[in-house]
């Protein structure tokens, strides 16, 4: 009984062959969003810091809201 890994870029249906991988575009766009939410969080942090103006602060929080939304819709419909 063959095992799968959850972490694994692969679909599991390709050859064993270690040097092919699968990314699919689901992936891509997740991993997009995290890197968007980070950046955009430390964005936010560093303005605080810096005292910049509040569109700076708004425009890093709507980012965040947007990225965080985007992560949790696609989570409860990938569950369906």
């Amino acid at each position: 009984m063959a095992t799968t890994d959850p972490y694994r870029l692969t679909s599991g249906t390709e050859s064993t062959d270690p040097t092919k991988t699968a990314v699919s575009r689901n992936d891509v766009v997740r991993t997009t969003l995290w890197l968007v939410l980070v950046i955009s969080t430390v964005g936010n942090m560093v303005a605080s810091y810096g005292a910049a103006s509040t569109q700076v602060h708004l425009a890093c929080g709507a980012v965040t809201a947007l990225c965080v939304t985007a992560l949790v819709t696609r989570h409860l419909r990938g569950r369906r």
